[in-house]
């Protein structure tokens, strides 16, 4: 799980319940006709703007914002060098016998197994590259439209509130209800949007960046193993991918 995600979900849910806490009453945050406004404005314009099958993939997969982080990029270089070494001692058959836990390097391996032509490896797996990422910014593009159409229905909450207001001049007994309504409608409107569908979408930006990022550090080192370059060769061209305090010092290490 990352514990950054989750602690800033916390606090954020903790400073909201402390503030409303502290208040007389508590439970008048929970009014029925506002929360009916906001989230009942947010299904149905989520429904009719996707289909349900993509809002129900897309809430899959915010729930790697949560669980799931992308695998640490040195690790990948000294995971796929070692194969590389592996390789170079015992054949590039002995791969198929050492395959990797990630399936998209698994993939690649085995495509380098059975010796397919360099250019059709890149073609491929670029294009799995690029078929990820193209889902990812479609369950992005969902939490951003949430986050536009939370403020949006707060505000109609308000107006409706602000309508049940003046109508009820002449009746002092509806004004404290029509001013929660238009009040309330605007703070759930405004939680939404910003403590959770804006960092939800910001996070899996973020996610889908790192791991395109691995991915196609994983598609060069396959590409290397097609083209049979050395551990040493393979290791420094990896290595271009990685910060100057990351890079790895393996195969130079067991060479020298």
């Amino acid at each position: 799980m990352d514990r950054g995600t989750l602690l800033g979900l916390l606090l954020g849910l903790g400073l909201l319940g402390v503030a409303i806490g502290l208040g007389p009453n508590p439970r008048i945050f929970l009014h029925a006709q506002s929360l009916i406004v906001v989230f009942g404005g947010i299904i149905a314009s989520t429904l009719i703007r996707f289909p349900l099958s993509n809002v129900r993939s897309a809430f899959d997969v915010a729930s790697r914002a949560f669980f799931t982080r992308a695998k640490n990029r040195p690790a990948v270089v000294l995971e796929i060098v070692g194969l590389c070494q592996r390789a170079r001692r015992e054949g590039i058959m002995s791969l198929e016998k050492h395959m990797p836990e990630d399936p998209f390097l698994a993939k690649g391996i085995q495509m380098v197994a059975d010796r397919l032509d360099h250019d059709h490896i890149r073609d491929v797996l670029g294009a799995e590259i690029h078929a990820t990422q193209e889902r990812h910014g479609l369950g992005q593009e969902i939490f951003r439209f949430i986050a536009g159409a939370a403020p949006s229905f707060g505000m109609v909450g308000t107006l409706i509130g602000m309508v049940q207001l003046f109508a009820s001049l002449k009746d002092s007994s509806g004004i404290g209800s029509a001013m929660a309504l238009s009040l309330l409608s605007t703070l759930w409107g405004a939680v939404i949007a910003y403590l959770f569908a804006l960092p939800i979408s910001g996070k899996l930006e973020l996610r889908s960046k790192e791991e395109a990022q691995n991915k196609q550090l994983m598609l060069e080192g396959i590409l290397g193993l097609r083209s049979e370059l050395h551990p040493a060769q393979l290791e420094e061209a990896l290595n271009a991918f990685l910060a100057p305090s990351d890079k790895v010092r393996r195969a130079s290490a067991s060479r020298g």
